[in-house]
């Protein structure tokens, strides 16, 4: 519990650094419990997964208001809350855990909005909450924090685990967030191609999201010629006979717990004449695919490094059809990296990088660099 004692200290509270970093972080965490298991509840009496999560919305709802009216306010006095009365009251247990998710980021980002525009005096300031005792600020916020932290832990989340702000960035592992020039999505910023992957299944019911995501990519004349082959180790033998396929290179994909084999029709359905944009339209929908997986605390890789002629053989794909890549599909290595061997740890570290914007996109005419 940080201390209260002396209301004329101006100091930031000590735990604004670790809310950056639960933000960034957490999501991630959270994604990779699955929604049936999110829905258990312990015991009839306690609260959930998306029970407690939902607590933690409710509380960073409560504590949002508290940071803003102590700032524009002399010592407001604010309410306090019944917990499991708001719990109820919103249904949680009956939400969508995926939104539930993006919804605890969000009021955090909206909280962590107003605490970063607090100027130094500010912590100082003072509040009741519930009829308590006059309360710094600060006090309140890093005890909204440590609240955070206890709950998470109940959820299964064990904070010491959790990277920080002030970790050597080699320790961010499997977080390689882009450095991108211009906001982007934040799916699309932490999106990468790992290599490693835990020794997880990974839940039918994900990866059946996963495919929804690709069925809604657009296509042209909206012909949908992507098809997917599906190896999710449910069939050990299937899965083994597409590893087996895979080239040397890509041998690390063997220990990947599901493949998926992404296919093209060559031709349009209405008059089989050729479609000239069919493996662009399986490009748009794997790569919807590959965002969801980020969505869903997944990783995925795609690869060309695979016998093409070998797998049409092996699972029967017909010959007005192309298979295009290789995908492989799992939750994103969260272990000890030097247990890892020192190739593969090194090339998972190596930094990401892109062309600059000059050479990708021209004005108007050939070379010409659409930038600035």
């Amino acid at each position: 519990m940080t201390d209260q004692s002396d209301p004329n200290r101006i100091e930031a509270p000590e735990h604004l650094p670790l809310l950056r970093s639960l933000i960034s972080f957490v999501p991630d965490r959270l994604m990779s419990i699955s929604a049936d298991r999110a829905g258990e509840k312990p015991s009839p009496e306690k609260w959930s997964s998306k029970e407690e999560l939902g607590h933690l919305i409710d509380s960073a709802s409560n504590n949002h208001q508290r940071i803003v009216r102590a700032q524009l306010e002399d010592s407001p006095a604010m309410p306090g809350y019944d917990g499991d009365a708001w719990v109820e009251l919103h249904g949680y247990q009956r939400r969508d855990w995926q939104s539930l998710i993006e919804l605890w980021r969000l009021g955090n980002i909206q909280l962590l909005s107003a605490a970063e525009a607090a100027g130094a005096a500010a912590w100082r300031r003072t509040l009741t909450v519930g009829g308590s005792d006059l309360l710094t600020l600060r006090f309140v916020f890093d005890d909204y924090v440590e609240h955070m932290l206890s709950h998470l832990s109940h959820i299964g989340l064990d904070a010491a685990k959790l990277p920080s702000e002030s970790d050597d960035p080699a320790t961010l592992y499997p977080e390689k967030s882009a450095g991108a020039d211009r906001p982007i999505n934040q799916l699309m910023r932490r999106r990468w191609s790992p290599r490693v992957f835990e020794d997880r299944e990974v839940e039918r019911s994900t990866i059946l999201t996963l495919l929804e995501a690709a069925r809604w990519a657009p296509s042209c004349f909206n012909e949908q010629p992507w098809r997917y082959l599906v190896f999710d180790g449910s069939d050990r033998e299937a899965l083994e006979r597409a590893r087996a396929c895979l080239v040397e290179g890509n041998a690390w994909a063997l220990k990947s717990p599901v493949l998926m084999v992404s296919v093209a029709r060559n031709n349009f359905s209405k008059n089989e004449a050729p479609n000239r944009t069919a493996q662009h339209d399986v490009g748009l929908a794997s790569e919807d695919l590959v965002l969801q997986a980020v969505a869903s605390g997944l990783a995925a890789h795609q690869m060309a490094g695979f016998d093409v002629e070998r797998t049409r053989t092996e699972f029967g794909i017909p010959g007005d059809y192309t298979p295009i890549a290789m995908i492989a599909i799992g939750y994103p290595y969260r272990g000890d990296l030097g247990a890892l061997p020192e190739k593969v740890r090194a090339r998972e570290l190596a930094g990401r990088s892109r062309k600059p914007m000059g050479e990708i996109a021209f004005a108007g005419k050939w070379a010409e660099p659409y930038n600035q």
